[in-house]
């Protein structure tokens, strides 16, 4: 094996090591990426259900406020009935006393309705709004994760191209440049000769590569 072979094989067993050890990393960033996006749906979920109880709870609310109209219209109503075929004026005295708190009692009633609904109608939006913020925070920590997924190939180039620099730098150490280690000056002869070196052993390497399937294999674990 060549030296500039022996370089870039260093580089691939780097992208090996570092294929391995990302590996699980990639696969706990996914099963956090999926997670974030269940936790997303489930808080989007939630808030549509607070505003769907929301709506329920209103609309019971307009419904008792109906009815505490019909219930202070038929108690108005028969009071005058009985009073007038009394013959008792009801715009003074005891009669009209009665009536008047009657129309207190529905008025109190009436207003208590609109601040319960005024008060639920707050809650609600506001939990909502809780909700949704809470399923947006998911989705960005999800995407987080995904682009975390998505650096996997990124980290095995790099991981090569570091390889690549100490296989290169060991040669050198060991006077692999023509005697005299790292702090011999390379000659322009010899640096042409090693470049077309590697030029011809990049492609062994490469298939090397892609017969251990490292190419496929990180193209898998990046989507």
């Amino acid at each position: 094996m060549g030296a500039a072979t022996l370089a870039l094989t260093m580089g691939g067993l780097s992208a090996l090591s570092s294929l391995s050890q990302t590996q699980s990393q990639n696969a706990q960033a996914k099963m956090q990426k999926a997670q974030m996006e269940a936790n997303a749906q489930a808080a989007r979920n939630q808030a549509k259900i607070t505003a769907e109880k929301g709506r329920i709870e209103a609309e019971n609310l307009d419904r008792e406020k109906s009815a505490l109209r019909r219930s202070y219209a038929d108690l108005q109503a028969g009071n005058i009935a009985n009073l007038g075929a009394l013959g008792v004026d009801m715009s003074s005295g005891s009669a009209a006393a009665a009536l008047e708190g009657n129309a207190q009692r529905f008025a109190a009633d009436v207003g208590a309705n609109r601040y319960q609904k005024a008060v639920s109608d707050w809650e609600t939006r506001e939990n909502v709004k809780a909700q949704q913020a809470n399923a947006q925070n998911y989705e960005n920590a999800a995407s987080w994760y995904g682009q975390s997924v998505k650096n996997l190939g990124q980290s095995l180039f790099t991981a090569g191209l570091s390889g690549l620099a100490s296989g290169i730098s060991a040669y050198a150490m060991a006077g692999g440049f023509g005697g005299g280690g790292a702090t011999k000056a390379i000659s322009e002869t010899q640096a042409k000769a090693f470049g077309d070196s590697t030029i011809a052993a990049s492609r062994s390497v490469i298939n090397n590569l892609r017969a251990g399937d490292i190419i496929r294999a990180g193209a898998r674990y990046a989507r």
